[in-house]
């Protein structure tokens, strides 16, 4: 009985792997003529010279090469209006990102003219967009390895509670 409680256990503490530990995210904006893509994984740490592939939406390579030491590419140029972006970092390690170019909206050359409400929302949403994705990154590099842990061990008890439940019936 003891030799079953010691097998289980190790199988369940397999079984609840920190696979989350190496997710790879993506960080892509493409506005102003300028596209940058940044990658890293969910503990924070960066994608280093990891392989990426920018494709328009007919599926034709517009760009590809390896990340910086950063994580991160930086490119000024022609880019089309919806991107698919894939990021490899080998060993299954693999992310998908689809964006879309923001408009060509330059505060540096003063206020852009507005006509109406409408180009008001525009460029609001434009910023926001850029904003909340900027936002949705940094928390998910942000997320403890205490959660995981945590997580973990929720996981454990559930299951022990599943088996002792099956066992009284």
């Amino acid at each position: 009985m003891m030799m079953k409680r010691a097998v289980l256990t190790i199988l369940l503490l397999m079984a609840v792997s920190p696979s989350y530990a190496h997710k790879l995210n993506i960080l892509a904006v493409s506005e102003n003529g300028a596209l940058t893509i940044t990658a890293y994984f969910a503990d924070g740490a960066v994608c280093k010279n990891c392989a990426f592939t920018v494709t328009d939406k007919f599926g034709k390579t517009v760009e590809e090469g390896k990340l910086d030491d950063e994580g991160t590419f930086t490119k000024t140029g022609s880019f089309p209006d919806e991107m698919d972006i894939v990021v490899d970092a080998g060993l299954g390690h693999k992310a998908e990102e689809t964006i879309r170019a923001t408009g060509e909206v330059d505060f540096n050359e003063g206020v852009p003219e507005v006509t109406d409400n409408y180009d008001i929302r525009k460029i609001i949403r434009q910023e926001l967009s850029k904003q909340t994705t900027e936002i949705r990154a940094e928390l998910d590099k942000g997320k403890s390895k205490l959660d995981m842990i945590i997580a973990g061990i929720g996981y454990i008890l559930g299951v022990f509670g599943i088996i002792t439940l099956l066992r009284k019936k």
